[in-house]
């Protein structure tokens, strides 16, 4: 009897054709009594980073079982099943640098087997598709109570491609450069940093983006006015570009990957 008793998954895939339908019924039929939680499937097509700070942010708060992750190509490389938590998780996804993150989370793999084992994966009558294919037939074999190993070759989880997450930096003059990693349902800009990043340039602060220049306070989100716009602590503990009551977005201009600079007001 498999130790896995959920399947959560996370793919750019989509829910608008037969895809998540399909993998599914893949699961459904290799493991009928395993429980699938669909977390997201509208990760962008190909955008691996933000596939990889969804399963980063997730992953803490996941019940134990297996993760089926497919956002991006196999990029050349095979597809992996990476053992977590002492094999109370597998992620299973391509080795593209969407699991690289949520791996390093809880803590690093124990173990880590590339999916080569033909025998296990679907046979396509056309191109590969990853998901369909290779990644969910392995997670159904594990979830039936098949070995980790059976899936093909094992390799040193130390060669897991690592997600491509930016960091924030310090400039020679003491300002923190950052970046917008995620805009929120509610249209905040979650940045890259913390409040220990910006520890020593105090509540008020610089904010600088594209030809902008605001002076923002560094507060908690219910004491914001309406229509201010703040740096707030947000429900990961990062810190977020947001207006107060949340009644409106934040300038455009603060789309994903756009720059920030936060400078101490003097």
């Amino acid at each position: 009897m498999s130790q896995f008793g959920t399947i959560t998954c996370v793919t750019d895939v989509g829910t608008d054709d037969e895809n998540v339908g399909l993998l599914r019924s893949i699961l459904h039929e290799l493991s009928p009594s395993t429980s699938v939680i669909d977390l997201c499937h509208h990760i962008a097509p190909n955008d691996i980073r933000a596939g990889a700070l969804m399963l980063a942010r997730s992953v803490p708060y996941l019940s134990p079982g297996l993760v089926l992750a497919s956002v991006g190509d196999l990029v050349g490389r095979p597809a992996i099943a990476v053992s977590v938590g002492e094999g109370q998780s597998i992620l299973v996804g391509p080795d593209n640098g969407l699991l690289g993150a949520a791996v390093a989370i809880v803590g690093g793999a124990s173990q880590a087997v590339q999916l080569t084992n033909e025998d296990i994966h679907n046979a396509s009558p056309g191109v590969t598709h990853p998901a369909r294919d290779i990644i969910a037939p392995a997670i159904g074999h594990l979830a039936a109570g098949g070995a980790l190993l059976d899936l093909g070759q094992q390799v040193d989880p130390s060669l897991l491609l690592p997600s491509l997450i930016p960091m924030p930096r310090t400039e020679d003059d003491g300002a923190i450069s950052a970046e917008v990693i995620r805009r929120t349902r509610q249209g905040a800009a979650q940045l890259n940093v913390d409040r220990e990043t910006l520890s020593g340039l105090g509540d008020v602060i610089i904010l600088e983006f594209g030809e902008d220049r605001r002076v923002v306070r560094l507060q908690h989100p219910d004491d914001v006015n309406p229509g201010q716009l703040a740096l707030v602590d947000d429900e990961y503990g990062l810190l977020t570009i947001a207006t107060g009551q949340q009644e409106g977005i934040v300038p455009n201009e603060l789309s994903v990957g756009a720059e920030v600079t936060l400078r101490e007001a003097t």
